[in-house]
């Protein structure tokens, strides 16, 4: 008898447990969305708007399109001053409780962003697999009415030991599903171009505006299953310590990092594109000990000039910043570009949130399903200039138009 009531107290406290977590969570999750459409994260906000519907891609968005960017924004986004609006509001909020600050911490570090197949769901708890990897989840809905087969758009919230439903959920079209997993696939090729050993993980939080973009292809019909990757090479470098590398060369990386990050327009991808080009110019290349100075004008040179585009930046420029001869920065970007056989606007090292190169893969996309605009045309021979101002020319004339 004994033995049963300490069963049946058990299940009490489990119960209990369970509804002050899911109590937590949906406290917590409202005034995580009330700080979002404060004025205190205003400008924060509408900086990540702007990267993740770049005006030249997204034109007019009603209020609730925005919505598909509250998760990324909260937990994914970079604030002005460092660290996810979530982390932010942790560490800044004094009305927040310590058991609220760890979730919050838990939300910016540990959510879990996907497109989610529903297997089996009650009142309360869904068990769901992520598409396309199929990873199996148990998570709690928060009041979000789905049905097994329905497939749901949300981040999964990590809370104690249960995950609930994020700031956005919404379903998907079951007859788009095919289509879905399709340009998953194709992003994940794109990506894996950069980073080798990336998972499904990476490729929903770093590229969930990309993949947003995709939702209005195939809510338009558009046979997705033409767009493919273009062909080209792989990144070298993995992201991991290179095994007997020499000091100068991580000093060089080092270098690199330091002096993109400070010219960078937005801080988060671009010296992670300079680090892979100097990594993969080491590894084949590699140089012997000289001094790092070169190496590094060099590889800015490159970067600038032939991956990012900038046909302004000239070697004298980059000599002075560096402080060598222009001969030397002449020397060194000749060896990378020769070696690597870079290019402009090279999926090797883009930044691929960059809004030109949005630009440039929606005008792959649009070509390749056969739209009326491009006619179905192969833009791949098209140098990356010209196809940016057919771009910019089409959406004033539609703008005009309009008008």
């Amino acid at each position: 008898m004994s033995t049963k009531l300490r069963n049946a107290t058990h299940g009490k406290v489990r119960s209990l447990a369970s509804a002050r977590t899911d109590h937590l969570a949906w406290t917590l999750r409202d005034r995580l969305r009330e700080r979002l459409q404060g004025e205190q994260a205003a400008a924060t906000v509408d900086w990540g708007l702007a990267r993740f519907f770049p005006e030249e891609i997204f034109e007019e968005l009603e209020p609730e399109t925005c919505t598909l960017a509250a998760d990324w924004l909260a937990f994914e986004f970079l604030a002005l001053y460092g660290g996810s609006l979530a982390q932010e509001m942790a560490e800044d909020d004094p009305t927040l409780t310590a058991d609220e600050r760890a979730v919050l911490l838990a939300w910016a570090e540990g959510a879990v962003p996907g497109f989610f197949r529903v297997m089996e769901a009650s009142e309360r708890e869904a068990t769901l697999s992520r598409i396309p990897d199929e990873v199996p989840f148990v998570a709690r809905t928060l009041g979000a009415t789905v049905a097994p087969g329905n497939v749901v758009m949300t981040w999964l919230l990590p809370t104690g030991p249960a995950l609930h439903f994020g700031l956005h959920t919404a379903l998907l079209d079951e007859r788009l599903t095919d289509g879905f997993r399709h340009v998953l696939d194709v992003e994940m090729a794109l990506l894996r171009r950069q980073r080798p050993r990336a998972s499904w993980d990476d490729l929903y939080r770093g590229l969930w505006p990309r993949i947003i973009w995709y939702l209005f292809l195939l809510g338009n019909g558009a046979d997705v299953t033409c767009i493919k990757a273009p062909p080209g090479p792989s990144a070298r470098w993995d992201g991991l310590p290179v095994e007997g590398a020499p000091d100068w060369w991580r000093e060089v990386a080092t270098a690199v990092r330091l002096h993109v990050d400070a010219v960078a327009r937005i801080s988060e991808n671009p010296p992670d594109g300079a680090e892979r080009l100097w990594w993969d110019a080491a590894l084949a290349l590699n140089p012997r000990r000289s001094r790092p100075d070169g190496w590094v004008a060099g590889v800015l040179y490159v970067f600038r000039r032939y991956i990012l585009g900038d046909s302004l930046v000239t070697q004298a420029e980059v000599a002075g910043e560096c402080g060598v001869s222009v001969a030397t920065v002449g020397s060194r970007a000749r060896q990378i570009v020769k070696a690597l056989g870079a290019a402009e606007y090279d999926l090797r090292y883009v930044d691929l949130l960059a809004p030109e190169v949005r630009i440039l893969w929606e005008l792959h996309c649009l070509g390749s399903i056969g739209s009326l605009v491009y006619g179905g045309s192969d833009l791949s021979s098209v140098p990356p200039e010209t196809r940016l101002a057919l771009h910019s020319m089409l959406r004033e004339m539609s703008r005009r138009l309009r008008d």
